[in-house]
């Protein structure tokens, strides 16, 4: 299979926006007599007008190799072994060219004499276990999800090498997967995933039976560790497309995989308002990341299961448990359901269940509780929480109203509008309620008596 070469030039690439750090890897690269290639999304994005966000290189070098030319560099990865070239702050990808797993076998590398391509280890759906079979660069690129990420570019020959009709592709804005959809998809099941994001986040169209092979084999979704979903999760919703990846997720069945508790409260009688809640906290999330303003996971997961947590807390017994007890085992049982499809750290299940804990605050305005609550660092959180929990009638306007206001006041200024709280705001001027002193048991009262 002969590629095609382009010239960079024609497509307007400008060297000012590939890092320093990428140009020094693929120098340092050639200088020791390997190839070396800008490969993958960061190609596609620079086609596409895009600012690449990370930076990835590809070499005939194997991963110790790589190691031996950089002086900051260290072996990753097991099932998919990588290096890590680190140029101050800036971490530099760098990949050995793999082949098609599927055609391994116990085969001699051409490139590297005395080297074994040994088959990937897989499971009986065909899901790879491990993919360090190593090739040429034709085979690299054979391997690869779609033609717009098996793009090849050497930035010092301003050379760009396609061996699929990428280049066609990304002009036409299509979306075409290499091989076997059943085949691709059972290696990866995270690739029907990169459809859904490739088409919410580049506009590119799947080719014609592409997302109805998506659709038939979702249920592949289901034998993905569900730790590894975690990151795919943020990809979707924390890089400027979340609106469109919900609504690609809901389309395509997705969603009640990945959020099946979600889906279930939001497709019961009523659940329209509370996919209004998940839209607006979507949108902002995509108005933050597109300003580089940062974003939380725990905020996403507070959205998403909000309706779940309360349905959960409203069905449990008030008992001799206190509020903020009950609170935390609603969260805790939701999360703990969620993590059978979605691993989510612990500390990101318990920065969203203080996010929970904090609404009942904010809503009552107890007087003496808002100092503290204003120096919490969950504050921002929760009353952009608040915020959006008011959008769709949730929480009265003048609660928020309130909140705004008191943040961009000084000391004296606080306090008050702290005292200016209506009586008949909720808990506001409540003073603390006088504890009944303790019975003494009878037992006790008896030998006091009889002490004298």
């Amino acid at each position: 299979m002969k590629p095609t070469y382009h010239s960079a030039a024609d497509f307007g690439f400008d060297r000012h926006r590939i890092s320093r750090a990428a140009l020094d890897v693929v120098r340092g690269l050639q200088d020791a007599g390997y190839n070396g290639y800008l490969v993958g999304g960061c190609v596609r994005d620079l086609l596409l007008g895009m600012q690449p966000k990370d930076f990835d290189v590809t070499t005939d070098a194997t991963p110790e190799e790589v190691r031996g030319i950089f002086r900051r560099a260290r072996i990753i990865g097991r099932r998919f072994r990588l290096v890590h070239v680190r140029f101050g702050r800036e971490v530099i990808e760098v990949a050995t060219y793999r082949a098609n797993p599927a055609a391994a076998r116990e085969t001699w590398l051409p490139w590297k004499k005395g080297r074994r391509r040994d088959a990937p280890r897989t499971t009986e759906e065909g899901r790879l276990l491990d993919d360090n079979v190593y090739g040429s660069m034709e085979d690299d690129a054979l391997r690869r999800d779609f033609t717009v990420n098996a793009l090849y570019y050497d930035p010092l020959k301003e050379r760009i090498v396609d061996f699929l009709g990428g280049v066609g592709d990304i002009g036409a804005r299509r979306l075409s997967l290499i091989g076997k959809p059943a085949e691709r998809f059972a290696e990866d099941p995270v690739r029907m995933l990169r459809v859904l994001r490739f088409k919410a986040k580049l506009d590119l169209e799947p080719d014609r039976g592409l997302m109805k092979s998506v659709v038939r084999h979702r249920s592949l979704l289901a034998g993905v560790p569900s730790a590894r979903l975690f990151d795919e999760v943020l990809k979707l919703f924390h890089h400027s497309h979340g609106v469109a990846s919900w609504q690609e997720l809901r389309t395509a069945g997705f969603a009640g995989i990945l959020f099946p508790q979600t889906v279930a409260a939001l497709d019961a009688p009523g659940g329209d308002t509370w996919e209004t809640l998940v839209l607006k906290a979507l949108e902002n999330t995509d108005r933050r990341t597109s300003r580089n303003k940062p974003v939380i996971p725990a905020f996403l997961y507070a959205v998403l299961l909000w309706r779940p947590f309360r349905i959960e807390l409203e069905g449990m017994t008030e008992g001799r448990v206190g509020q903020n007890e009950r609170i935390w085992r609603a969260g805790d049982r939701v999360f703990a359901e969620q993590c059978r499809q979605v691993s989510v750290p612990r500390r990101v299940s318990s920065q969203a269940i203080e996010i929970w804990q904090m609404q009942g605050n904010l809503e009552l305005r107890r007087p003496r509780s808002i100092e503290p609550m204003l120096e919490n660092r969950r504050f921002r959180a929760a009353y952009d929480f608040l915020v959006l929990r008011a959008a769709i009638g949730e929480v009265p306007e003048e609660v928020v109203a309130w909140w705004t206001r008191i943040q961009d006041q000084g000391p004296r200024d606080r306090q008050r509008l702290i005292q200016q709280l209506p009586a008949t705001a909720p808990g506001a001027g409540r003073k603390g309620r006088r504890r009944r002193p303790r019975r003494r048991s009878v037992a006790r009262r008896v030998s006091g008596q009889g002490a004298g």
